[in-house]
């Protein structure tokens, strides 16, 4: 049955979270819901612990409620009394549900409490109607009238079971654990070529520098992670919590290679974005173009995904002030009008003592060798990287590194975006209000500027200026270059300068500017598409972008603060690139944690945007908050129908669906996508469409298939990107989690069982009437490490399921004609069962493709024993013919002579 369409249009109220009670308090009972109480609550998730008075299997739990039994009423009072009174523990029941392996259904004969809504078939069987609290809307929920004090109850659970954690294991690991850091950690990547040996030098004085403030620093950088990269070598990652580590590193590496111009820059960020901790500050450090283009698109997907901010570095060749144009290619290109080839190269990852000493090509710093010029077209694409990432694309002169990569040494913090514009070309005056929650601004221009001045109503700063300061204490030039300038100004001490600051600048020819702040006020919007198709209506987080043709939600999440850090917040908008704003009201002035936003396709700008929130904070003043990174509209979705989690173990084959849905309504006709799939290692990743056609609102399956090395470290994780570039250059992505799990050595083969069937009649068996029946079944396969594959013969075509799936539920339909199937299914560790239906009756035989070491030696040493045994008889026999014929000629022989 499906949900009515007006059922999504008021149950994402927002939802308010009060103060929960501290834990271990004897300020009261907390309320209970119908029959949990705290006890029972604080119970869950406990080791050992097993809940008590516990309703048993034949006692009657609820009371019939008519309204609820079409799934779309509500049920009041509908558990009995004597439960409630007795504080025993019930569930509501869901139609043909397998826990561990067993069929849990709804018991008949007795008065059971169903789960309800309108995707549970037992809600109609004895007791109807349900109590589940999901969501605050009866037209899925029959106790949706408690769906808030549930989420309540399920926020001091959660605090009280994560505070028993956190004792446990300790702070530090816990934080590591969540992590829960208050600075960000400091990724570094760094191109080794022949050509950056002043780099290298740089970033190892400044890692030096890092190691002498680290003990000192009150709240250092979280971690310190480091991956290097030349051609065709990439990596390892080194990470540690202390820059020592890093430093030593850096000082055993030697620049070389790269003659090739062009280097593997995206795939050591795949693999450093891969295993960075969100939020962390992420810098390139390179002069080369991208030679693996194709994996860009899979590096922004994981820095978007963990709100990674990257922030290439870019050497510049000496003769260019500025990025090259194509005017400025054409005037300087080396080879003329020859395009940038395409290169085919082949990656490897080493371990740590390998690659050092393949990556160090001599025991002294190489001199620097320049780098040919036709390939600085390439450098927009760290600029678009910047972009999309919340980060800054820093153009440097060669000899002038130190000045910017003092950028990591001054203290690290998530910092909230206040105002941002991206390639303005002409002079700007803006306004930008400073709230009582600015601890401190920071300004970042990189492109370049004649002039840029700070001003409050009674200070002014130059910006280009080394001097200033004198008159505000705080003031901190962090890098001053002539293509990038960094200033922080302190305003704890300073609530005057409090209020409406101007931000006035000229671009020399094209700049990017970004005020930020420490603040412990920002914001996280979150995009969300209604999911009405599954068993648990809910709102699913968009992890990419929003799509062209769905209506979406945004959830405006408001981070760091109480509600009396705030007196309202006023409204939302969207803003573009081009300088259009959409504004989006909120339903209330009074400010919450998390407030849903209905948002139409109609209210999403055509070009990238970021989202922005005004209001006004707890002493009336005015702020604005700014999202780091940008979205835009896109034309598909890709979605893993079985879920993001995926685990496999070493030496594993995963085969994946993937969901693309063509949701472009704009033009009516079919679109074409081209599909790539990669992990952040390098894996062998195949897609079984690299191109698929799809009309308005049609959706494909691909399947992705992942091999997992053998050398792959068990509990380590990987990350599977993939992505949709339609013929318009619209691209979407989708990411995965693989967890590499431990190596289990299985020779139980997997199991099946026929769940339901509609079987052939005896007149629908004759071979004149056949063809005009069909018969059909459902069957599941189970096995305890994952099922792999399920054929059968005939061949059908079953839906696509995600391998190392413990359970597997299928269906099955043919003719009559053909009233058997035999069914094939083999596990992740090729064990095999066979399962033989013969019009809907099951016949299992089962076995295993794989033995045992000690059954195949039984097996060399009886086949050896075998030929043994054979020649031992040929040679008796021969033997014994020989004594036989000789014994002939003996007799014979003198007849032979009598004769004559």
């Amino acid at each position: 049955m499906t949900p009515r369409a007006s059922c999504w249009v008021s149950p994402w109220v927002p939802y308010k979270t009060s103060t929960p009670t501290p834990t271990g308090s004897n300020s009261g009972t907390r309320t209970s819901i119908e029959t949990l109480t705290s006890n029972h609550m604080f119970l869950q998730g406990a080791t050992g612990k097993d809940f008590l008075n516990v309703a048993t299997e034949r006692e009657h739990t609820c009371q019939d409620c008519g309204e609820g039994a079409d799934g779309r009423g509500s049920c009041r009072n509908n558990i009995l009394e004597d439960i409630i009174r007795q504080g025993k523990l019930t569930s509501g029941y869901i139609e043909d549900l397998w826990v561990d392996g067993t069929r849990v259904g709804k018991p008949r004969g007795v008065d059971k409490c169903s789960h309800g809504g309108p995707r549970d078939r037992s809600r109609g069987a004895g007791a109807r109607g349900g109590i589940n609290k999901e969501l605050p809307t009866s037209c899925f929920s029959p106790h949706h009238y408690l769906h808030q004090r549930a989420a309540q109850q399920a926020v001091e659970a959660t605090e009280y079971y994560l505070t028993v954690v956190r004792g446990s294991l300790g702070t530090p690991a816990f934080s590591r654990l969540l992590g829960l850091h208050p600075t960000p950690a400091i990724v570094v990547v760094l191109d080794t070529t022949e050509s950056m040996a002043q780099e290298l030098q740089a970033l190892t004085r400044t890692f030096s520098r890092l190691n002498d403030k680290h003990s000192a620093a009150d709240y250092p950088p979280s971690e310190y992670l480091f991956v290097p990269f030349n051609d065709p070598l990439y990596g390892p990652i080194v990470r540690s919590q202390h820059p020592a580590e890093i430093y030593r590193t850096l000082s055993q590496l030697r620049t070389g290679g790269g003659g090739d111009e062009a280097e593997l820059s995206m795939s050591a960020l795949r693999l450093a974005l891969h295993h960075s901790p969100p939020h962390s500050h992420l810098f390139l450090f390179t002069d080369a173009p991208i030679k693996d283009q194709e994996f860009f698109e899979t590096v922004v997907t994981l820095a978007h995904s963990k709100a990674i901010k990257v922030t290439p570095v870019i050497t510049l060749p000496t003769r260019f002030s500025r990025f090259a144009t194509e005017e400025d290619l054409s005037a300087y290109s080396v080879f003329g009008d020859e395009e940038t080839e395409v290169f085919t190269y082949s990656t490897q990852e080493l371990e740590i003592k390998e690659e050092l000493s393949q990556i160090t090509n001599s025991s002294e710093i190489k001199s620097t060798k320049r780098r040919p010029k036709r390939q600085v077209r390439n450098y927009s694409k760290y600029e678009e990287l910047a972009e999309k990432t919340g980060g800054h694309v820093v153009q440097v002169e060669r000899g002038k590194v130190d000045e910017v990569s003092r950028m990591m040494e001054v203290e690290q913090y998530p910092a909230a975006v206040l105002w941002r514009t991206l390639r303005s070309t002409v002079s700007q005056n803006v306004k930008i209000p400073i709230d009582s929650l600015v601890r401190e601004i920071e300004v970042s221009i990189s492109g370049g500027v004649n002039s840029a001045t700070l001003a409050s109503s009674s200070i002014k700063f130059d910006l280009t200026s080394q001097t200033n300061g004198g008159d505000l204490k705080g003031y901190t030039v962090v890098a001053l270059t002539p293509f990038f300038l960094q200033i922080r100004i302190d305003i704890t001490q300073q609530q005057q300068y409090l209020g409406d600051w101007t931000l006035t600048f000229e671009p020399k020819r094209v700049c990017s500017v970004t005020v930020s702040a420490r603040t412990p006020l920002d914001i996280a919007p979150t995009f969300y598409l209604p999911d009405e198709r599954s068993f648990h209506p809910s709102l699913q987080r968009i992890q990419d972008h929003p799509s062209q043709d769905l209506n979406s939600y945004l959830d405006m999440v408001i981070t760091g603060v109480d509600r009396a850090g705030l007196r309202e917040v006023n409204e939302a908008r969207l803003l573009d690139r081009s300088g259009s704003e959409a504004q989006l009201v909120f339903p209330t002035s009074s400010p919450l944690r998390n407030t849903y936003l209905s948002l139409p396709t109609r209210d999403l700008p055509q070009e990238r945007f970021t989202v922005a929130l005004y209001g006004r904070d707890g002493s009336g003043r005015h702020f604005r908050r700014e999202s780091g990174t940008s979205w835009e509209r896109v034309e598909s979705v890709i979605s893993f129908p079985l879920g993001r989690d995926i685990w496999g173990s070493p030496g594993a084959i995963l085969r994946i669906p993937v969901f693309i849905t063509n949701t472009d309504s704009a033009t009516g006709t079919s679109n074409t996508y081209f599909l790539t799939a990669n992990d952040a290692f390098g894996s062998s990743v195949n897609l079984d469409q690299q191109r698929v056609t799809l009309g308005r609102n049609e959706t494909a399956t691909v399947q992705v298939t992942l091999y997992i090395d053998p050398q792959t470290l068990p509990r380590t994780t990987n990350s599977l990107v993939v992505s949709a570039s339609s013929t318009r250059g619209d691209i979407s992505h989708a990411r995965a989690h693989i967890s590499i799990t431990p190596l289990v050595i299985d020779r139980t083969p997997p199991t099946c069982e026929v769940i339901s069937k509609i079987s052939c009649s005896s007149s629908d068996l004759m071979p004149s009437s056949c063809s005009n029946s069909r018969w059909s079944m459902q069957f599941t396969v189970r096995d305890n490490r994952g099922v792999f594959l399920v054929e059968s013969q005939p061949e059908a075509n079953f839906p696509n399921f995600a391998s190392g799936d413990r359970e597997v539920t299928l269906p099955y339909s043919a003719s009559c004609c053909n009233p058997g199937v035999t069914i094939v299914v083999t596990d992740i560790d090729n064990n095999f069962v066979t399962c033989e239906v013969n019009n809907g009756e099951l016949e299992s035989s089962g076995g295993t493709t794989t033995l045992t070491t000690a059954a195949i030696t039984g097996i060399a040493v009886g086949s050896v024993l075998l030929v043994l045994i054979i020649i031992a008889v040929v040679v008796i026999f021969v033997i014994y013919r020989r004594r036989t014929r000789k014994e002939d000629v003996t007799t014979r022989a003198p007849r032979r002579l009598s004769m004559e």
